[in-house]
């Protein structure tokens, strides 16, 4: 599933009208009046890197790897590479951002998650090599699992076979970063006890390329008024679109990007 479109939000869950309270500000996000960036992708990964090993600092590595090996897999698979070999040396990759600490020395006034990752993964590949190619064969290096997204990811690759190397990650990252916005928003749902009307409403903020349901239908269907339908829509599709900024916002290390970053994942996401 790919939530295309900025304009849609995303959805609400439980019962009846009264429960449909949906612009309730989630604490220490931007909903909150430009909340902090202290929890951001880039804090998370510095602060985990530091220390001695523990179940929290392991955890740590382990969410950021799954939330950012998607579109650096679907680099090296646009590359030619084998899907094994692309496992392989993005497991590494990791490995060896976090042995060499290179986010420590990331330049974060600079800092796009996305840019800086493929960039570091480029030279890695460059100069690495050897390193890279020793460790792939050793088989000891797992730090994630790729087994519950493998599938749909390499499904997703003959869409991007006309895009070049870096269109192909672009739109993968864009891709992943909309998916963790989604599944954060069904999870803070979740635990607000208001999932009841989920299949219903999602396809009214999850665009793509079907027809929309008929709202009229829909309504009588779930036995509410169409006007009361439309409401809980529109506040659905906000609340998206605020999980979706806060999402965004832990991928930069300064809020001045988070619009532009917006703005481009908009672009991506439509083109």
């Amino acid at each position: 599933m790919v939530l295309r479109s900025l304009n849609h939000g995303i959805i609400d869950h439980r019962s009846k009208p009264r429960y449909f309270s949906l612009m309730k500000a989630i604490p220490g996000t931007l909903q909150e009046g430009g909340a902090s960036f202290q929890t951001t992708h880039w804090t998370l990964v510095l602060q985990a890197g530091q220390g001695e090993p523990s179940e929290s600092r392991e955890k740590a590595l382990s969410l950021f790897c799954e939330s950012y090996w998607p579109p650096l897999y679907a680099f090296l698979r646009h590359r030619r590479l084998t899907p094994a070999d692309a496992q392989d040396l993005v497991q590494a990759f990791f490995v060896h951002l976090f042995e060499k600490n290179i986010l420590e020395h990331a330049d974060r006034e600079k800092g796009r998650l996305r840019t800086f990752l493929l960039s570091s993964l480029q030279n890695f590949l460059i100069n690495e090599h050897e390193r890279a190619t020793t460790l792939k064969r050793g088989g000891n290096f797992r730090i994630f699992s790729l087994d519950d997204s493998l599938l749909e990811i390499e499904a997703a690759m003959p869409a991007t076979a006309h895009l070049d190397d870096m269109s192909c990650y672009d739109l993968t990252w864009a891709t992943s970063v909309v998916m963790r916005a989604w599944q954060n928003l069904i999870d803070t749902l979740n635990a607000e006890g208001k999932t009841q009307w989920l299949e219903e409403l999602k396809p009214f903020v999850a665009g793509g390329a079907d027809a929309l349901p008929n709202q009229e239908e829909v309504a009588e269907r779930i036995g509410v008024p169409v006007a009361t339908l439309r409401t809980w829509i529109s506040r659905l599709r906000q609340r998206y679109r605020d999980a979706l900024r806060v999402e965004v916002a832990s991928t930069v290390a300064n809020p001045e990007d988070v619009e532009e970053e917006m703005k481009y994942l908009h672009r991506l996401l439509i083109s």
